[in-house]
This record gives structure tokens, C-alpha cells and sequence, in this order.
């Protein structure tokens, strides 16, 4: 056969894959992106999974009252709590519940996206939605980030469809997403913001007069509800604002702010590209939308017109959220780019549209990014999570009730027993952090941390402590390394200050004999134990 006979009949399967045949496709891609996204599902828990799992274990009426500790509404971790019911607290049962939100974003994305941007878009954003970095990695840490981005892209898709005739139920669900959004993630604030910007570039982009004065009269009337129905939260917001906070942030800088962008697509190399697809293709369809360019996987430029103004709306809801959230974290430092799950959505359904109404570079882009984020399933950076896994392996059987368990990194403790736990150590054991005596270690108290660690001298708690340690028990000092990570914030300097307090206080303590560390050989990054025995 010739090479332009197989031309012919890859383009005309590839036809019938974007055409009648999109099912196969995105089913394939269904199956692809479960497998992609369930390869490293039993990696050990960090921090923030361990408080997690902590916090879903709260009964269930107790939860939303527990997170006044925190700094996160509470829908995530009530549906957490129920899974865990389920299902188990391993490692694996924990993580496939973000793996379902993961997945679940491949058929969804083709089926909101299909109508109004056509099927080549849908299964375009399918196929992103299936291998995009983000969702492979959040797709396997017991966090809500997976759930967040599955709402952004029903936030996302609404705009699509919300403001076209008899689209009540569209209306209807974008007020009660936006609802979800807001009691699952504080970022879900910037993302309603974004979303109230994108209801005006809907406005600028429909004929002036009445068109125009309906669609700023539906959108406000669904953003007012989602805010109507947030308003029972908000006291519990400001409270953790006020007391909580996210003492470990910094406030982000514009770099940061572009860093955030490419985050979602991950690495470095490939959220450039992705970003400059985009532009690019966004110029190539103005283009077509005003006739000055024309092709086979070009529209006409009517339709591009059509189109333009969905991207436009999709552009604007995703760097609109972002312009948000950089301004909020200037007033209280809270960024982190995890938190740009809120900009998962738009970025796929724009990134479906853009890509394959632009011409020839626009596939090559997609195709491009396909490979390279369908072969990669985020192992390195799952397992290379600082965790304390590894000196759990080495000290579980070693502790006996009644012994102490130290983190000098508070936050830790949560993550550090269930680790003991899973792996043998008995009940009965003693929990304490630089702050003192901990007898509810399934979460951490963010209340004012900062002040309460500073007037926390370490010769006094560690004094306390030890005193009330019977003769013969043994002091687990569980401690960050430090050579790892970064330690400039507020809060984590702090932090690494009373580390190394704590481990010159012990090591020096003469009712102390020191045993050795745990794990005896060392790690690049985690958590490491130094274990004592009180002499007799």
C-alpha cells in the first residue's frame, strides 16, 4: 500500500474518531487515563493527606465544627469520611477517590463540550483531561484538588451553555456548582469572581440591548444565589482567616503567578508549549473569524466567530480566576500550586477548542502534548513526597505503649501516627509536638500557630515531657530534614528554629541515652527519627 493510500485511510479513521466513532475514542481514553492514574495509588501520604484522613474521621456531624481549625469548608472531608466508611483508610482506598474525580473528568469533558464547541473539541478535551499532569498527580493524593477541578470544569462548561435559549437547567447548575465550589475550597471564591467576569465578556461578546441587558441579568441572578447560599460560611471563613491563615505561604510574586499557570500542565517544557499553543491558536481563530485564514481543520468563518467568542469567555474565566487569586494571597498570603485546580476546566475546554479550530499547528501541539503527559504518571513526584514513611518502616515494632512520639514539625503528627499505625505500632502510644502534648492527633490546630509555637520554648516543653516519661520508656524525636525544602516562610522557619533546638535539648539531656536514628541510613528529604530511652 502507498504512503498516500495510508494517509488517506489514517485521516479518514481519524475522522470517524472525532465523528461518529468520538465514543470509541473517548471510552479509550476512559481506560487509558484510569490505568495512567492509578500506577502509583499506594504512595505513602504527606502532610496534608495525613489531616486528611484525620479530619474524615471525625464523625460525620462533628466535621464541619473540626474545620474551624483548619482553613477549608467541609464537603470534600464529609465525603471523604463516607468513602473511608467504604472502603478503608489505606493508602490505596484514600486515593482512589480522588482517582474517580480524575477520571471522571474524561467523558465529562467530551460531554459538555461536544454542542457547543463540536465533537473534535470534545474528544480534544477528553484526551487533555485523560493525561493533563495535574490530574495524574491530584488524582493520586487523598486531597479535594481532583474534585475542585472536575467543579471547574462544570463552572467552565455552564458559561458555554448558560445563556443560550430555554437553558434553565444550565442556569440552574451553574448556581448550584458554584455553591459546591464555594463549601469545598476557599480558592472557589476566585473562580465564582473569575465566573462573574466571564458573565461580562458574555455580555460585550452578544449584540448590545436587550441580549446584552438578559445576560447580566441571569448572571447576576445566579452569582447572587451561590452568594446568598454561601453566606452561612462565611463567618467560619473569616474566623480561619483571622486565626488560621496559611502561615507557611509567601505572598506570590507575577513570576509565581506564571509558575501557577503552568502548573496545571507541568513540566516546564510542556506548559510552555501549551500556553503558546494556545495564544497562537487564539490568533489563528480571529483570523478565520474575520476570513484571513482558511484550511481543512479551519472553520468558516462564521463559525469561528462563534467560536471566538467561547474562548474569549473560556480565556477570561480562567485568567480572571488567576488575577483574583494573585490579588487575595497579597492581602492574606495563601498561594500554593496545588490550589490552581480551580483553573483545570476552563484550561481543558479552551485548550479543546483552540487546538483544534486553528489549523495544522494546533493538532501538532495536541498531539505533542499528548504523548509526552500520556507517558508520564507523575511517579517520580508521588514517591518523592517528603513523608514519614520510611522511618515508620524502620521504628513501628520498636515502640511499646506508653512511649513518646515528638514532631518538631507540628503538622506532621497527624500523617506520623497513621504511618505508626499501619505499620504495627501498638496502641497506647504517647503524641506530642513542639507545642506540647497532643491527645487528638488526627488534626492539626492552626489557630494562631505561629504566636503559639514562638511561646513554646523548647527547654520547657521538652522539660514537661520528659519528666512525665516513666524510667525505661523510650522518646521518639521525629524531625523535618531540613537540607530539603523550603524553610523561609513565616511559619516554616519557625519551624526549622525549633528543630534544631529540639535535637540539641535531647541529645544533650542526661536523663537521655540516645539510641540512634530511624532510619539508621540517612534520607535526602522526609522525615528521619532520633530515638531515646530514659535511664533508669
Amino acid at each position: 500500500m502507498s504512503a498516500a493510500a495510508l494517509r488517506e485511510r489514517a485521516g479518514t479513521a481519524g475522522r470517524w474518531l472525532v465523528g461518529p466513532g468520538a465514543w470509541v475514542a473517548v471510552l479509550a481514553l476512559l481506560l487509558y487515563s484510569a490505568w495512567l492514574r492509578t500506577r502509583n495509588v499506594d504512595a505513602p501520604f504527606w502532610i496534608d493527606e495525613g489531616i486528611s484522613v484525620g479530619v474524615a474521621n471525625y464523625p460525620f456531624h462533628e466535621i464541619p465544627d473540626a474545620l474551624s481549625r483548619d482553613g477549608n469548608p467541609p464537603i470534600y472531608y464529609l465525603l471523604l469520611h463516607g468513602w473511608l466508611q467504604l472502603f478503608g483508610d489505606s493508602e490505596r482506598a484514600a486515593h482512589a477517590l480522588s482517582g474517580a474525580f480524575a477520571v471522571a473528568t474524561v467523558p465529562l469533558a467530551y460531554l459538555v463540550a461536544k454542542r457547543p464547541l463540536g465533537r473534535p473539541a470534545g474528544v480534544a478535551a477528553a484526551a487533555l483531561a485523560a493525561v493533563l499532569p495535574f490530574l495524574t498527580y491530584f488524582g493520586q493524593e487523598t486531597r479535594m484538588y481532583a474534585m475542585v477541578a472536575l467543579l471547574s470544569l462544570l463552572v467552565a462548561a455552564a458559561h458555554l451553555r448558560a445563556f443560550d435559549a430555554n437553558a434553565r437547567g444550565w442556569q440552574v447548575g451553574l448556581a448550584l456548582i458554584a455553591i459546591v465550589l464555594l463549601y469545598t475550597h476557599s480558592w472557589g471564591v476566585f473562580l465564582v469572581g473569575g465566573s462573574a467576569l466571564a458573565v461580562g465578556a458574555r455580555a460585550l461578546v452578544v449584540p448590545a440591548g436587550a441580549p446584552r441587558r438578559r445576560v447580566v441579568r441571569i448572571g447576576f441572578l445566579i452569582h447572587a444565589a451561590a452568594g446568598v447560599a454561601w453566606l452561612p460560611w462565611l463567618p467560619t471563613l473569616a474566623r480561619q482567616a483571622r486565626e488560621t491563615g496559611a502561615p507557611w505561604s509567601l505572598r506570590p510574586t507575577l513570576e509565581m503567578a506564571l509558575e501557577g499557570l503552568g502548573s496545571i500542565a507541568q513540566p516546564e517544557m510542556t506548559a510552555t508549549i501549551f500556553l503558546v499553543g494556545l495564544v497562537a491558536s487564539g490568533v489563528a481563530l480571529s483570523a478565520a473569524a474575520r476570513g484571513r485564514l482558511s484550511g481543512p481543520v479551519v472553520p468558516a468563518p462564521e463559525r469561528a466567530a462563534t467560536l471566538r467568542a467561547q474562548a474569549v469567555v473560556l480565556a477570561t474565566l480562567l485568567l480572571a480566576t488567576l488575577l483574583f487569586a494573585w490579588l487575595g494571597s497579597q492581602v492574606s498570603p495563601a498561594w500554593a500550586n496545588r490550589y490552581m485546580a480551580v483553573l483545570v476546566g476552563p484550561a481543558v475546554l479552551l485548550g479543546g477548542l483552540l487546538l483544534t479550530h486553528s489549523g495544522r499547528f494546533g493538532l501538532v501541539v495536541l498531539v505533542l502534548l499528548l504523548v509526552v503527559w500520556g507517558l508520564d504518571d507523575q511517579g517520580d513526584r508521588l514517591r518523592g513526597k517528603g513523608t514519614p514513611a520510611a522511618m515508620a518502616d524502620a521504628v513501628a515494632t520498636e515502640l511499646r505503649p506508653g512511649d513518646l512520639v515528638v514532631s518538631t514539625h507540628p503538622e506532621q503528627l497527624p500523617v506520623i501516627a497513621y504511618d505508626l499505625r499501619r505499620r504495627g505500632a501498638p496502641e497506647g502510644l504517647r503524641y506530642a509536638t513542639s507545642l506540647g502534648r497532643q491527645r487528638d492527633v488526627r488534626m492539626f490546630d492552626w489557630r494562631h500557630a505561629v504566636d503559639r509555637l514562638e511561646a513554646a520554648a523548647p527547654w520547657v516543653v521538652a522539660d514537661r515531657l520528659i519528666a512525665d516519661q516513666r524510667p525505661g520508656s523510650r522518646i521518639l524525636l521525629a524531625v523535618p530534614v531540613l537540607s530539603a525544602g523550603n524553610w523561609t516562610g513565616t511559619w516554616t522557619r519557625l519551624v526549622a528554629d525549633r528543630t534544631r533546638a529540639w535535637e540539641a535539648l535531647l541529645e544533650a539531656d542526661p536523663r537521655l541515652r540516645m539510641i540512634g536514628p530511624r532510619p539508621i541510613t540517612g534520607l535526602r528529604r522526609g522525615v528521619v527519627g532520633v530515638l531515646f530511652v530514659i535511664r533508669p
